[in-house]
């Protein structure tokens, strides 16, 4: 079966909609997929069927894997890992994550990403969230490598339930060790019940920088956490299409006095905080996700 909902990303929508599972919520082997659709990494945890028992943890493997590390009456931790060499030029990574109300989820990945040289061709890695009432998403992936020649559009769309958390690190990379680096487009489109909580476009090329944009830097270090609101909250939105990270928070935020480091905080006006570090290299990065987050 294919999904057909309007609101999907273009690759999740011509994705067949499979989801493998024991039954006592263990993953099997992917479904079988016609080679023309993408292959879809989807993770679901759903509430326990008996009083008792521990989340059920739904998966299926596209060009990463995702394997059950714990789980318990609410929590689940899951790792993704990468299937192959990737990504090429013409690779679409597809990631759906669903987590039903009351449910907490951690994502954890086995090893960063590279991009490499695509020899003109695009790749894609789409990742479409959905959260239910209540339910908490913490994603703290690895640095993602933009080599030389590479030219990927990263997008990351998200849905939150009613009082649902999503704390999401992302770390990009120009070029490994003496490279400039390849193309980047960063896409990030969070709502929820009432409406946009966060919507972002960023594009960043090492072989071809922008001035007043990432400067001399290599690595863009990015971490938010949002929450969504019940009916009735203000529709407002932050909406950073496309620009300078220190010119937003002149415009639209501020520097906060919790902001780690040289990063910069931005308060969302709907609530929440995106942090942004700019540096040369990401051991030197000061942001790491608040534990407490999912808590």
């Amino acid at each position: 079966m294919l999904s057909t909902d309007p609101s999907l990303p273009d690759a999740l929508r011509d994705a067949p909609d499979a989801l493998s599972s024991t039954p006592d919520g263990g993953s099997t082997a992917a479904v079988p997929r016609a080679p023309s659709a993408p292959r879809v990494t989807r993770v679901a945890v759903e509430r326990p069927s008996r009083f008792g028992a521990p989340v059920r943890v739904r998966t299926s493997d596209g060009l990463l894997a995702a394997r059950i590390v714990s789980r318990d009456g609410t929590r689940a931790e899951v790792a993704l890992v990468a299937g192959g060499a990737m990504l090429l030029g013409g690779d679409a990574v597809v990631i759906a994550v669903r987590v039903d109300a009351g449910c907490t989820l951690t994502l954890t990945d086995v090893g960063g990403t590279v991009a490499y040289d695509c020899d003109g061709r695009e790749c894609r890695w789409d990742a479409d969230v959905r959260l239910g009432q209540g339910a908490c998403l913490t994603w703290a992936g690895l640095p993602f490598v933009v080599a030389d020649g590479a030219d990927v559009r990263r997008t990351t769309t998200a849905r939150l339930g009613s009082d649902a958390r999503l704390t999401l690190r992302e770390t990009v990379v120009l070029g490994r060790s003496g490279e400039r680096g390849g193309r980047i487009t960063l896409r990030t489109d969070i709502a929820d019940d009432v409406g946009p909580i966060l919507v972002e476009e960023l594009t960043a090329a090492g072989d071809r920088p922008v001035p007043g944009v990432l400067g001399g830097h290599l690595v863009i270090d990015t971490l938010t956490a949002v929450r969504g609101a019940g009916p009735g909250s203000p529709g407002m939105t932050m909406h950073l299409l496309p620009g300078n990270a220190f010119a937003w928070q002149q415009v639209h935020g501020h520097v906060g006095p919790e902001s780690p480091g040289d990063a910069v905080t931005l308060r969302l006006e709907r609530g929440g905080t995106l942090t942004r570090w700019l540096g040369p290299a990401t051991h030197l990065s000061p942001l790491e996700p608040d534990p407490s987050e999912d808590r």
